[in-house]
């Protein structure tokens, strides 16, 4: 009689195996979740891995367009001091006042 009834619940009697079922149960259930959990751990650590590669390969092609885009930059803006400097020339020329040509 010591190993059938060993809890007294909702007027049911349990004996000490079904209670070790149950608990293998709980033990077997935390230990495959504890495996889900090592893989869905060890995925997310894969994938910051990854990520943290695909965002250093980013900044760096990034900083080297930065530098595509000053050298961009200060060309175009030589051709525009270019082309503003021409067209001062041009205007130069154009209110200079000409004085007829007078042959004896």
């Amino acid at each position: 009689m010591e190993n059938k009834i060993k809890i007294k619940e909702n007027n049911q009697l349990v004996t000490e195996f079904e209670v070790e079922s149950k608990l293998d149960i709980l033990v077997e259930g935390q230990t495959n979740n504890s495996k889900q959990l090592k893989v869905i751990r060890d995925d997310l650590q894969k994938g910051f891995i990854g990520l943290a590669l695909r965002n250093e390969g980013l900044l760096e092609l990034n900083k080297k367009l930065k530098q595509q885009l000053e050298i961009v930059v200060e060309e175009f803006n030589q051709i525009k001091k270019e082309r503003q400097e021409k067209e001062v020339r041009k205007q130069t020329r154009a209110s200079r006042k000409r004085y007829p040509n007078v042959t004896q």
